[in-house]
């Protein structure tokens, strides 16, 4: 069980008991007409990885990595990665999780017992990390990227369609999902059209929502 960060890298000297692993997911829960809650599945967050060990002071049967090294050393090298905002790695082998990902600190505290003078026990939570700097891209050079432009026919390119004629089991969320490949735009939807469903919904009763065959929106 490894965890570094540059060119230090720390071996865990006594593995936890218990490893604690949250990946979250993110989707959402919205109401859409005639067909109540919907689940909007979305991209899972961002795994947590967590542990409660110690450092020890000196060697001993249980300890798996035995570096020589003051238990202060340890919670000094872990402050310095978290203060200064610097990602690093968790590798866990030789069971069945294999973690192997990018890390930063999230959480860190430790103490000092009675009875056990110069070792620390210690909590720790760690964030996986996504690269999220920009990307530099290699462009063709215009020589090769110059092609031929197609021949004019000499008619007007035809129009896309900017508008959906409303029919039966149709609602604002499945149009959404149809012309903007998502759902949940439904509210945009209304917006635009809020003139003219407004004044057919005027007296009825019915959810604002409610939209009729016939009706034309526009996208």
């Amino acid at each position: 069980m490894t965890l570094s960060f540059g060119s230090s890298v720390i071996h865990i000297p006594v593995l936890p008991e218990k490893l604690t692993v949250k990946s979250p997911g993110k989707n959402e829960t919205a109401t859409v007409l005639e067909l109540g809650e919907v689940s909007l599945l979305r991209r899972r967050g961002l795994r947590q990885v967590s542990w409660e060990s110690h450092f020890p002071a000196h060697d001993a049967p249980y300890v798996s990595a035995w570096e020589s090294r003051s238990p202060v050393d340890y919670v000094r090298d872990i402050e310095d990665w978290r203060d200064t905002r610097e990602s690093g790695r968790l590798s866990i082998t030789g069971t069945d999780l294999n973690i192997n990902m990018a890390v930063a600190v999230e959480d860190f505290s430790y103490e000092e017992r009675g009875g056990e003078v110069g070792d620390i026990y210690y909590s720790l939570t760690l964030k996986e990390w996504k690269d999220y700097s920009a990307v530099t891209v290699s462009l063709p050079s215009p020589s090769r990227a110059v092609k031929s432009a197609p021949k004019r026919s000499g008619k007007p390119a035809a129009a896309s369609s900017k508008t959906h004629t409303v029919v039966k089991g149709d609602c604002l969320w499945a149009i959404a999902q149809k012309h903007y490949g998502d759902g949940s735009r439904y509210p945009e939807l209304y917006q635009k059209n809020k003139a003219t469903i407004d004044a057919k919904n005027k007296g009825t009763g019915n959810p604002k929502y409610t939209i009729y065959p016939g009706q034309k929106l526009i996208l």
